[in-house]
């Protein structure tokens, strides 16, 4: 666990930047169509990192095998282009509120994928963590109110926010089996690549590639949305999530709202009640709680033998940074 400390600090710095995300979202709203800040932001994305890659490593860093690219497309269009016009399209049917509850099943539905596909197996330590923050997150978002859960109703919006959080969780678990091939700058260079290449074809299709105005407080907001939530949020959350797991690291997530919360206060003068204060306290004990459960392979899979090799490649990894 200590070992391990400073990837969950890079986890939680990456948390803690993507609380950013929201704020930049509210006032770049008024900039340009949502496809169009997709896309425009993960193509800025691409060329930072791509530039990086070459200064780096050279061009041979730009190599991928057939396997790797049809992964990391897969991933781009899942994780990049899916997850973020599913949601935006979702909060056009259904309430934010009620968006923000269903996403809170995010890192359950993360843990299941990464049973099935990669073998790992949280305790029922670790899912009562899972539980506990996905309780916190549910109370901020109700406000400690019961009646606004009674009162919840699943219509077509509420659907497309489940399969929005799929595809998010789909492509945590693939950057977790794919990193042992691809390092976490290439691996966030290729799918926001390809991202928004799908963003770019969706919205000359849809006609959603529009500019509404252009000021200097929309150039800083879209810069950070950018640079830290796109570049270094994105490199930390990959680097760090083959160190710890997709179980636990996709707990991790639920720090965002709490830390959206925070800079709505403080970058945009919005409330926080003391209902919010207690949801967030909740998320960070079952986040913690989570975090010190036990991971472990499933015996049974089939791909015991590799991912057992891949651990142990990891922990050497780990041994000599």
């Amino acid at each position: 666990m200590k070992g391990q400390f400073r990837y969950y600090f890079i986890l939680f710095i990456a948390c803690v930047i993507w609380g950013l995300t929201p704020i930049c979202g509210r006032v770049l709203k008024d900039c340009m169509s949502p496809m169009l800040i997709t896309g425009a932001r993960f193509y800025l994305v691409a060329i930072i990192l791509f530039t990086l890659i070459v200064l780096i490593e050279g061009k041979k860093g730009l190599y991928l095998s057939r396997h790797d690219f049809l992964v990391l497309l897969l991933m781009g269009f899942v994780g990049i282009f899916l997850h973020n016009s599913l949601l935006f399209e979702a909060l056009r049917m259904t309430p934010a509120s009620n968006a923000a509850l269903i996403e809170s099943i995010g890192p359950s539905i993360t843990s299941t994928l990464a049973f099935f596909f990669i073998g790992e197996r949280l305790s029922k330590i670790g899912w009562l963590g899972i539980f506990i923050s996905c309780f916190g997150a549910g109370y901020i978002v109700c406000k400690g109110s019961i009646d606004t859960l009674l009162h919840f109703q699943v219509n077509i919006g509420e659907i497309i926010v489940v399969i929005c959080e799929t595809m998010w969780s789909f492509y945590v678990v693939i950057s977790w089996k794919l990193s042992k091939n691809v390092n976490a700058l290439a691996v966030t260079a290729w799918t926001g690549l390809f991202g928004a290449i799908f963003c770019t074809i969706a919205g000359f299709a849809f006609n959603e590639l529009q500019v509404y105005a252009i000021t200097r407080t929309y150039i800083i907001a879209f810069l950070v949305l950018s640079l830290l939530t796109g570049v270094v949020a994105f490199v930390f959350w990959n680097y760090a999530i083959t160190k710890v797991g997709a179980s636990k690291g996709g707990t991790f997530v639920y720090l965002i709202p709490v830390f959206g919360a925070v800079f709505g206060v403080v970058l945009l003068g919005e409330s926080f009640t003391i209902q919010e204060f207690i949801g967030a306290l909740i998320v960070v004990i079952g986040m913690i709680i989570s975090v010190k459960a036990k991971l472990s392979v499933r015996p049974n899979s089939k791909n015991v033998s590799e991912i057992k090799q891949h651990l142990i490649e990891k922990q050497t990894l780990r041994s000599h940074h």
